[in-house]
């Protein structure tokens, strides 16, 4: 328990910088919900999905993997427009 106590303290300076440049944390997580969505619709055009192991997912289960994938990206793009705007 102590060590997660650490850790915590450890990584408060970052947060507290984050907390004062919220515009910081919205472009990383646009950036990151671009990459993820972008990467997402390039699956659902090309129509293969591979997962974390390189393995090929193809009809309905390389569809879902890719629309969630999209869905993930859409949600990280507003949480990034969110606090650029709301701060």
């Amino acid at each position: 328990m102590h060590l997660f106590l650490l850790l915590a303290d450890a990584k408060d300076d970052f947060n507290q910088y984050l907390e004062n440049n919220p515009a910081i944390l919205g472009l990383g997580a646009m950036g990151l919900g671009l990459l993820i969505g972008g990467w997402g619709v390039v699956e659902l055009v090309s129509g293969v999905s591979r997962d974390k192991r390189g393995n090929v997912l193809e009809g309905g289960t390389g569809k879902v993997v890719s629309l969630i994938r999209v869905v993930v990206g859409v949600g990280l793009i507003g949480f990034g427009l969110y606090k650029l705007v709301a701060g």
